[in-house]
C-alpha cells in the first residue's frame, strides 16, 4: 500500500463519523467536558496576550517601532526577531505578519491540546479500545482499570519528553534559519504534523502495549499518510471552538488509521470485522 496524503486526511473526518456512533458516545462524554473547561481556561489566558501581540503587528505593517515593556517574555523574543527580519525584509513584512499569527495560533494549539492529553490520556485509550473493538470485532487485551492508568500516563510522559527533546532542537534550526522566513515555518508545521500523528496513533498501539520505536517505525512506513493526518489534526486544534470536539475525532480516526492502512500485514487482528468499511 502506497503512502497517501489522502488517507490521512480522510482518517481524522473518518474519526469525526465514528464518535457519533452510540456505542462510542459514554466513551467521548469525559474528554469533551475536560476539552470544554481547559478550552476555556486556556482560551482565557491566549486573549489575555492578544493586546501586546496586536500592537506589535500594528507597528509590524506601518513599519513603526515596537514597544515590547509590557509584553510576556515570549512576545518579546517574537517582537524583536520578526522585527529585525521586517527591517531587512520589508517587503515581506505582511508575510512575517501572518507568520506571527499562525505561530500564535500555534501555540494555542500546542498549549491546548499539551495539557488535554494528559489529563485525558486514561479516557483517550478507552475511547480508542472500543473503536478497535467496533472495527475488528476483537478488543485489545483487558488490564486492571488503575494499570490502565499509571501506564497511559507514563506513556504520556514519555511522548512529551520526545516532544520537548526534538521540538528544542527544531527551534535551534529555526531560529539559526530564521532569515529564511519560509524555512522555520515549514520546519515547524512538519514538526508539528509529526507531533499530532505520534500523539493519536499512539492509543491503539498502547492498548496492546507495543513499544514507542514501533509508533514510529509505523508512522514512518507511510510518511505522506501519517504527515497528512497530523497536519488535519495540528490545523483543527488551531481553531477555536472547534478543538473541543478535535481529540476524541482524532483518538477514533487515529486508531481506525492504524488499524486499516498502518498496521503490517500479518499482525494480530489485522482483518477487520466491522461492518463500517474504510472508505
Amino acid at each position: 500500500m502506497t503512502s497517501n496524503p489522502v488517507h490521512g486526511i480522510d482518517a481524522l473526518l473518518r474519526g469525526a463519523h465514528l464518535i457519533t456512533r452510540r456505542e462510542l458516545r459514554p466513551f467521548i462524554l469525559v474528554p469533551l467536558l475536560i476539552n470544554l473547561v481547559l478550552f476555556i481556561v486556556i482560551s482565557a489566558i491566549m486573549i489575555s496576550q492578544l493586546g501586546g501581540l496586536t500592537d506589535y503587528l500594528g507597528s509590524l505593517l506601518t513599519h513603526t517601532p515596537v514597544d515590547t515593556e509590557n509584553m510576556s517574555w515570549w512576545e518579546t523574543i517574537m517582537a524583536k526577531g520578526a522585527a529585525w527580519a521586517a527591517s531587512v525584509f520589508r517587503w515581506l513584512a505582511w508575510t512575517i505578519a501572518l507568520l506571527v499569527l499562525f505561530l500564535f495560533l500555534l501555540v494555542y494549539g500546542y498549549l491546548f491540546g499539551i495539557i488535554t492529553n494528559i489529563i485525558a490520556a486514561p479516557f483517550n485509550g478507552l475511547l480508542a479500545e472500543k473503536v478497535e473493538a467496533l472495527l475488528t470485532g476483537k478488543a485489545p487485551p483487558t488490564e486492571p482499570l488503575l494499570s490502565m492508568v499509571w501506564r497511559t500516563l507514563g506513556r504520556e510522559l514519555r511522548k512529551l519528553g520526545y516532544f520537548i527533546a526534538w521540538g528544542l532542537v527544531i527551534f535551534l534550526i529555526a531560529t539559526v534559519t530564521s532569515w529564511t522566513i519560509i524555512l522555520p515555518a515549514v520546519l515547524t508545521a512538519l514538526w508539528g504534523a509529526w507531533c499530532m500523528a505520534i500523539q493519536y496513533v499512539d492509543y491503539p498501539l498502547d492498548n496492546h502495549q507495543r513499544p514507542f520505536y514501533e509508533l514510529k517505525s509505523v508512522l514512518r512506513r507511510r510518511k505522506l499518510t501519517s504527515l497528512a493526518f497530523g497536519g488535519t489534526v495540528m490545523l483543527a486544534k488551531m481553531v477555536p471552538i472547534l478543538n473541543i470536539f478535535v481529540m476524541p475525532a482524532a483518538v477514533a480516526g487515529g486508531t481506525a488509521l492504524w488499524i486499516e492502512r498502518l498496521r503490517k500485514e500479518g499482525d494480530p487482528g489485522t482483518k477487520t470485522h466491522s461492518a463500517i468499511q474504510p472508505h
